[in-house]
């Protein structure tokens, strides 16, 4: 059985949950289109060109979560996606995600992700060090390996927006609905349909997303609201229907995404996990976590507690 779902369901999610481990003295150029990704703009959004034209809108969905942060202050964010495969007809398989992350000043944050097939995440960052566990296990505390990690796991966790938009965004036709007030803020509201005749799926530079060049958007629907002064998202919802091909097989791809900011400018209460919950993590090595994160199931891990047992 082809295992569409895990594959496909979180759509890009996993390439910014887990870093690729880099060898010494090699180059991302070295290493092709295996870990190279687009760099964002900087580039301030323009909201009256979001409202009417996809690629400027599609530049407003992939800012990363830092950047919506810096222009709403402490707010917190919920992203729940559901994804269903169906084949000749017949559901063959089906995930909901669901994600929130609360905001507090100085950088404290919590993310926290599960979804339907039992597995979760956990990240707590409060006074300079970050708490992590997978679900239902115990929390690990430690010191950021690098200054900016904090940033990127918190990033990490709305990436599904953007992902989504990725994978349908090309077909989309857009109308601009006018202002619109989303948790008391001024916003600009965009629907979103599919397009008469839409464009060519665009290239994948990663090898194994080249099945996405043969996609095609069978239905699209939903809006988009847009900060009116920052043009970053302050709600998404979404729904898509995507025909694509694997091994031979034709399969159809329905996504329901529904993305909403809250509590704008009220700082979360973030505590540390209980100390008896907590196992201290005095040290990593990169190399080794994602070397064991990308053959898990596959490989036996290098990393290993006193007893023999797996590292989580």
């Amino acid at each position: 059985m082809i295992r569409v779902a895990v594959a496909l369901s979180s759509l890009a999610l996993a390439a910014g949950a887990v870093a690729c481990g880099r060898s010494q003295g090699v180059t991302d150029d070295q290493l092709g289109s295996l870990v190279i990704e687009p760099k964002p703009s900087a580039k301030r959004i323009d909201v009256e060109r979001a409202a009417q034209e996809p690629a400027e809108l599609e530049r407003a969905l992939e800012l990363p979560y830092s950047k919506v942060i810096a222009a709403l202050g402490p707010h917190a964010t919920a992203i729940k996606t559901t994804t269903t495969i169906i084949e000749a007809g017949k559901v063959t398989s089906d995930l909901t995600d669901e994600t929130t992350i609360e905001n507090a000043e100085a950088g404290a944050f919590r993310g926290l992700y599960n979804n339907s097939a039992d597995y979760g995440r956990e990240t707590i960052f409060i006074g300079g060090k970050l708490y992590l566990r997978p679900r239902y296990q115990r929390w690990h505390g430690r010191l950021p390996e690098a200054p900016d990690e904090p940033v990127r796991l918190r990033d990490a966790y709305y990436e599904a927006i953007a992902a989504t938009w990725d994978l349908v965004g090309f077909a989309a036709e857009l109308t601009d609905r006018g202002a619109i007030q989303v948790a008391g803020r001024a916003g600009r509201k965009i629907e979103v349909k599919l397009a008469p005749s839409a464009e060519k799926p665009p290239r994948e530079i990663l090898d194994q997303r080249k099945w996405r060049e043969g996609r095609s958007i069978e239905a699209l629907a939903g809006t988009v609201v847009l900060d009116a002064e920052h043009g970053v998202p302050l709600s998404v919802e979404l729904t898509a229907g995507v025909g694509f091909s694997r091994e031979g097989r034709s399969f159809i791809m329905k996504l329901v995404l529904d993305s909403k900011v809250s509590a704008i400018g009220t700082p979360a209460t973030i505590t540390t996990p209980p100390e008896a919950e907590v196992v201290a993590t005095p040290g990593r090595l990169r190399e080794v976590d994602d070397r064991d994160t990308l053959l898990q199931g596959i490989a036996p891990p290098l990393r290993r507690n006193a007893d023999g047992t797996a590292v989580p």
